[in-house]
């Protein structure tokens, strides 16, 4: 995938793992619809950022998008025209509550979810009639107890987990002909004052690759780490 003139080689590392991975989830597993409804989780996040600008992108309803800080739901409204519409906190809110209460008790077409089993039953409780969710990482385990399967048969639900890395060459191929076509040079450097964009948090050079980690890992990234090599 060649990097478009427009971005800078640092933005451009900030596309391939996260806005790949989000179009995966949004458009190829989920099958997003213009008009329908979607949550998305660790919404700060990179891939997080990418699919909130993609779901706005491809024409949701709503998008909630939940995140751990108020400087994070700031960060998610600074976003523009492909902020998600409904940014939650989820250590103040309840976001099962907040889908159903802004859905009139309908609850969401998809959802994009990172975390596994502390998330499982709102997530299931979230979903609309219909509904589909996929599961890209298991930050809160992956093992469920006491967990009843009888919302998926009675809401019809779909439930896949995915990985991008394992797939063959020829997925992968085909997805990014894909988003090249559709969606990569519509992708603009954070200084762009519209469109979809690449949000850098921080660069660092690859000898402060544990430094790099420390932050990820104290949840302090607004957008994506990237790692130069000098």
């Amino acid at each position: 995938m060649a990097k478009p003139k427009h971005l800078s080689w640092t933005e451009g590392a900030g596309v391939p793992e996260n806005w790949l991975t989000a179009f995966q989830a949004l458009v190829w597993i989920l099958e997003l619809q213009k008009g329908q409804d979607v949550m998305i989780h660790a919404g700060a996040s990179g891939v997080g950022v990418a699919a909130n600008q993609l779901a706005r992108f491809y024409g949701a309803n709503r998008v909630f998008s939940t995140v751990s800080s108020p400087e994070k739901i700031a960060f998610l409204k600074s976003m523009g025209a492909f902020a998600p519409t409904h940014p939650i906190s989820y250590k103040t809110q309840d976001f099962e509550a907040e889908v159903k209460r802004a859905t009139n008790g309908a609850g969401v077409d998809a959802i994009v979810d990172f975390v596994g089993r502390d998330y499982w039953e709102k997530n299931i409780g979230a979903l609309a009639l219909d509904g589909r969710m996929v599961i890209l990482g298991l930050l809160s385990g992956g093992e469920l107890s006491n967990a009843s399967l009888v919302p998926i048969l009675r809401k019809r639900l779909r439930v896949q987990g995915s990985t991008l890395r394992v797939r063959s060459t020829e997925y992968q191929q085909d997805l990014i002909t894909q988003f090249s076509k559709e969606v990569l040079d519509q992708v603009k450097g954070q200084s762009s004052p519209d469109g979809l964009k690449v949000y850098i948090h921080k660069v660092y050079s690859w000898r402060e690759v544990g430094q790099a980690h420390e932050e990820m890992a104290a949840n302090k990234n607004l957008g994506k780490i990237v790692l130069t090599i000098d």
